[in-house]
């Protein structure tokens, strides 16, 4: 059984990983849960991970079970605030427990997924950047107004961000970011995925970014010291 009386961190682990994956294995390890997922367009990898500190209980057996992470997170979502939270893995199907001033028991059966190991890619950046999540917001929205792609650049030791688009085209430039790296760096990304990979953050949060000519995003986001989420989104050609 896996049970916390603090249901917001894992309700918030779940709203950052479904709007981009909705079908995937879980893994629960002995050290914690685990979820390495390919996005359908195989353009975006997702790494997820809560450590079994963040349960007040997690006593289960080594398992890899497919599920619905989206219909668990509806159901997670239904919680009050007092609730506490139960999950047990059964044969059929995994069972959400929501107790408080009311009790209901959800059962969502598991999925025949496959059942290959994802391996992460070892990659080498050419840069490194720490990066508020509201400002990357904001700036996405910007760059809403004029395109459908977004550019990050490292140019002379600045980091910029632009857009070109049929309603004209945007140039941002974050002074305070003061990234170091021995060449110019431009690399394409599809907007949309980046509005849905930021769209759940928190604003005060400040994101990990690795950056490097022709090769995906890294973005790092940590929840807690217990729970972090790694996304790797594939570069476009410019």
């Amino acid at each position: 059984m896996i049970s916390t009386k603090n249901i917001t961190l894992f309700k918030k682990g779940l709203e950052n990983i479904t709007p981009l994956i909705q079908e995937t294995n879980v893994r629960f390890k002995d050290d914690g849960i685990y979820i390495k997922a390919i996005d359908k367009t195989q353009i975006l990898l997702v790494d997820f991970y809560i450590s079994k500190k963040a349960f007040d209980t997690y006593s289960i057996d080594p398992s890899l079970v497919g599920l619905n992470i989206l219909e668990l997170q509806n159901m997670v979502s239904r919680s009050f605030d007092q609730d506490k939270l139960e999950l047990n893995l059964k044969e059929q199907n995994i069972e959400v427990f929501l107790n408080g001033k009311i009790e209901r028991k959800f059962q969502l059966p598991y999925l025949d997924l496959s059942e290959s190991e994802i391996n992460l890619p070892n990659l080498n950046y050419d840069v490194t950047i720490n990066m508020n999540a509201g400002l990357l917001k904001e700036i996405i929205k910007d760059v809403s107004l004029i395109g459908s792609t977004i550019i990050f650049k490292i140019q002379d030791n600045k980091f910029i961000i632009e857009s070109i688009g049929e309603k004209g085209q945007i140039k941002t430039t974050i002074p305070e970011i003061k990234p170091k790296s021995k060449k110019n760096i431009a690399v394409k990304f599809s907007l949309s995925f980046l509005k849905n990979i930021t769209k759940s953050m928190d604003n005060d949060s400040v994101l990990l970014i690795k950056l490097a000519e022709d090769m995906p995003i890294y973005i790092e986001y940590s929840l807690s010291k217990d729970c972090n989420i790694k996304f790797y989104l594939s570069s476009m050609l410019i």
